[in-house]
């Protein structure tokens, strides 16, 4: 064989590799970017999906361009059902949220949304009580805008990952839902373990260092909203309905905040997010659905609990009753809508509850001690 003819059939072996790899990596789909073959026991799960849904999202709400968009970190991933009713009323929903997100990564990801989604008609976002600063997302969503579609074709993270997908399947359970759902733990057993694990970590002292005697108030000064600011102002320019949800814990990190005099904080950061919200108008409105409520404190073990799987995460069953709530499919009952008016009143209601409901469940206190006992 000639040299040269050697060297067009090694070219022409090497060319035909890559696009069978290249084949491969589009059915199988391990990232979950194309989406048009799913086959049971193949492909249908994408163990990848995780590692690499900060890439892919963007892409396909930008593709797809859904109605209804939900945004913010684990704990919007994890708790809000795309699915649910209320956010299909207008066209598809898609949860938009991101693992570990911190809010100027939300921000971006939402001016992003508004930007590449002219369908976008309502938005849930998941909010802490606390700052919510402006951030220039102009790189942000520059990166957002231009995935980089050879690499999930023929890049060797895209082989490793269909082959991993290959080899998956029947031995893991999804991560997610197609719509974008996270399931995290749901379902796992060790309920109580990572409850006790939240306490080692995230509150690792009873107390946060410089927090008042038990008697006391702590206050805080008025947190910056600059960034919330500018969303409000952007949706409202695109008449755009935007529920703002407050991010419930369990009662039991409600607990440690009250035993901690930390609590009035809270109620302060919520009348000036309140205050913004009225002061912008538009469609926009802000929910709180923490509480001493039977959600709020529901008893936790080991085994798998209904509505939580940590302090803060909570299931999709407890968001499918805020939404509820939130869009009026059913009447308030464990949420209230807030105003720089009601704030007060919610403080002095969850007041009145906590005193009841640590009196006749003395059971919820020595829980507490235990978790905190053993830090």
């Amino acid at each position: 064989m000639s040299s040269a003819r050697y060297v067009f059939v090694f070219m022409s072996l090497l060319l035909l590799m890559c696009v069978a790899v290249a084949a491969l990596n589009r059915i199988v789909d391990p990232f979950w970017y194309y989406r048009d073959v799913s086959i049971a026991g193949f492909n249908a799960i994408k163990p990848k999906f995780l590692r690499y849904e900060r890439h892919v999202k963007p892409a396909l709400v930008q593709r797809e361009q859904p109605a209804s968009l939900i945004f913010g970190s684990s704990f919007s991933e994890i708790g809000f059902d795309p699915k649910h009713p209320a956010l299909n009323t207008l066209g598809k929903g898609y949860n938009f949220a991101l693992a570990g997100a911190p809010w100027e990564m939300v921000t971006c990801d939402v001016q992003f949304a508004l930007k590449h989604d002219p369908n976008l008609r309502q938005i849930v976002l998941g909010i802490h009580p606390r700052a919510l600063p402006r951030k220039d997302c102009s790189a942000d969503i520059r990166n957002m805008e231009s995935p980089d579609e050879q690499a999930f074709l023929f890049s060797y993270d895209a082989l490793e990952a269909t082959l991993n997908t290959l080899l998956e399947q029947g031995r893991r359970k999804p991560s997610h839902t197609a719509d974008g759902l996270y399931f995290y733990s749901r379902g796992a057993t060790g309920t109580a373990s990572r409850f006790q694990q939240d306490f080692n970590h995230i509150h690792a002292q009873p107390c946060p260092p410089g927090t008042l005697r038990p008697d006391a108030q702590h206050r805080a000064p008025p947190p910056d909203l600059g960034g919330l600011q500018d969303l409000l102002a952007m949706t409202k320019a695109r008449g755009i309905t935007l529920k703002l949800v407050v991010y419930p814990s369990h009662a039991l990190a409600i607990e440690q905040q009250y035993q901690c005099a930390t609590r009035q904080s809270r109620w302060d950061a919520l009348r000036e997010i309140a205050r913004l919200v009225e002061n912008t108008g538009g469609t926009v409105a802000l929910w709180d659905f923490e509480g001493y409520h039977e959600v709020g404190t529901e008893p936790i073990s080991e085994a798998p609990a209904l509505y939580w799987q940590d302090l803060s995460h909570f299931n999709s069953e407890f968001g499918d009753l805020m939404l509820d709530e939130m869009f009026a499919i059913k009447s308030p009952r464990l949420g209230m809508q807030l105003t720089t008016a009601n704030v007060e009143l919610r403080a002095q209601t969850e007041a009145g509850m906590r005193e009841e409901y640590l009196r006749t469940h003395p059971e919820f206190t020595r829980q507490l001690q235990t978790m905190l006992s053993r830090h």
